[in-house]
């Protein structure tokens, strides 16, 4: 059996030049170690709790999974016609960074320092998504790139699930950008990055005719 391990800081370093800092929790000196005594200190058990595992037993934190459902597609003619879609879960090894601005106004003054701000409300939430495709015994790292490019067709925001975005008030995401990677002498290890924007559904209310 071929061996399955992955050193995923080198992949990151490799693939987006990600570098993974290496902490030495004991001096390099030849000195005699100091000793602690932990007694009396409670452990967090509920802290960063895992939303899931992966097919090697890691605990995976932080993960994004597009909901299934019925989504809006073009055609080969330029149409748009229904595409049935299945939930989808990006790769474990994957890294989420956000980012958000707010509308702001300023008003400069006259005689006086500083400006006026009015704050009229925030932008979208910009996540950039950094991962690797790696194969594993249910699915391919080609394969799973499949099914990211059918997902990254679709004309239409995608419904998601995941803490992080929870957390956020992020519900709904659009990919504005995709891109492939490679990692020389790595077959079975696809790079991937996306950058995504938060989408909010926006309910128009008609005022009634008859008032």
């Amino acid at each position: 059996m071929a061996d399955s391990r992955y050193n995923l800081s080198q992949l990151f370093k490799s693939a987006f030049g990600i570098n993974s800092p290496i902490f030495i929790t004991q001096p390099l000196s030849k000195e005699q170690k100091e000793t602690f005594d932990y007694r009396g200190i409670e452990m967090i058990t509920d802290y960063h709790k895992s939303e899931a595992t992966s097919w090697m037993g890691t605990p995976i934190i932080g993960l994004l999974k597009f909901k299934g459902g019925t989504y809006k597609r073009y055609n080969s003619r330029g149409v748009l016609e229904d595409r049935q879609m299945l939930d989808f879960t990006l790769p474990p090894a994957t890294l989420f960074s956000f980012r958000r601005a707010k509308n702001i106004t300023k008003t400069n003054l006259l005689g006086s320092n500083g400006t006026v701000k009015e704050i009229f409300g925030f932008d979208d939430w910009i996540i950039e998504a950094k991962g690797l495709a790696i194969d594993t015994p249910e699915m391919s790292a080609t394969d799973q790139i499949k099914i990211l490019e059918e997902w990254e067709n679709l004309a239409s925001s995608i419904e998601i699930k995941g803490g992080l975005f929870t957390n956020k008030n992020i519900n709904a995401i659009t990919i504005d950008d995709y891109r492939e990677e490679s990692v020389q002498g790595s077959p079975g290890i696809i790079p991937f990055s996306m950058t995504l924007s938060s989408d909010e559904s926006i309910v128009l209310i008609l005022p009634d005719v008859n008032d």
